[in-house]
């Protein structure tokens, strides 16, 4: 159905059956290379074609039509993945032509409800063999994750995309309360190992009246270098899915 030709036959055909001449004739072709893009159409579940006596009549087959309908009707269903990547661009257009913020500082704020007790939120956070579960936006993997709940010890993530490019963070944890609190700094870095930016993370763990536990993430940024502005877009969105993919562990888990 790509090809042009054929194409055009179904949409002839859609209108109302047709015998082979009167295809030959509407898209103006000799009638061997009609025959041949019928039969093609009719190999492909497409076209019928009835011999009626001396006349070949081409119908549409609606049952193959349908089919294809619910087929692309399925790959158009909603993906949230669409909104994400629309947004992520347009504010990585919009960080870019705000230019680096130098000395200033900009504070993003994120909360989530969790069905789980603080003590397994605080262990998804520090555990990194929990930690990897979650701890990667959509269509990333984590490749390595080192991460310590005692202050001065230093944080490393190595995020993998499909095509094998990768992500490495680097920082430090600053404050560990267990099950209550944890500061630490985390941004990507360049090649050199410099970061692109300084972001100080506060997570605050308190008990909800739902009974699961409210985790508040706050992230302070600074100190942003000139091509850190994908990057910087990315915190908002990147940190909701990640808190998203944390929620949806945890529930999985039963709450342990």
């Amino acid at each position: 159905m790509g090809e042009p030709t054929r194409f055009r036959i179904v949409e002839l055909l859609a209108v109302r059956a047709r015998t082979v001449g009167e295809v030959t004739e509407a898209i103006g072709a000799l009638q061997p290379q009609t025959t041949k893009h019928l039969h093609a159409l009719a190999a492909a579940g497409v076209v019928r074609l009835h011999k009626l006596g001396r006349r070949r009549v081409a119908r549409l087959d609606r049952a193959t039509l349908h089919q294809l309908a619910d087929h692309f009707g399925r790959l158009a269903e909603h993906d949230p993945d669409d909104a994400v990547l629309d947004g992520y661009e347009a504010a990585i257009a919009a960080e870019t032509a705000a230019g680096p913020t130098g000395e200033g500082v900009r504070v993003l704020r994120l909360h989530r409800i969790v069905r789980a007790p603080a003590r397994t939120v605080w262990t998804a956070w520090t555990d990194p063999a929990r930690a990897v579960r979650w701890w990667a936006p959509p269509h990333f993997a984590v490749e390595a994750l080192e991460i310590a709940p005692h202050a001065g010890t230093p944080i490393r993530l190595v995020l993998r995309e499909g095509d094998g490019a990768r992500y490495e963070s680097g920082g430090r944890v600053i404050e560990a309360e267990p099950g209550r609190r944890l500061v630490f700094t985390l941004a990507p870095v360049d090649r050199t190992g410099t970061p692109l930016f300084s972001a100080i993370h506060t997570l605050d763990l308190h008990r909800d009246r739902s009974g699961g536990t409210g985790v508040e993430l706050r992230i302070e940024v600074s100190d942003v270098a000139p091509e850190a502005a994908p990057a910087i877009a990315g915190l908002q969105p990147g940190w909701t899915q990640l808190l998203d993919a944390l929620a949806a562990v945890l529930e999985a888990d039963g709450g342990h």
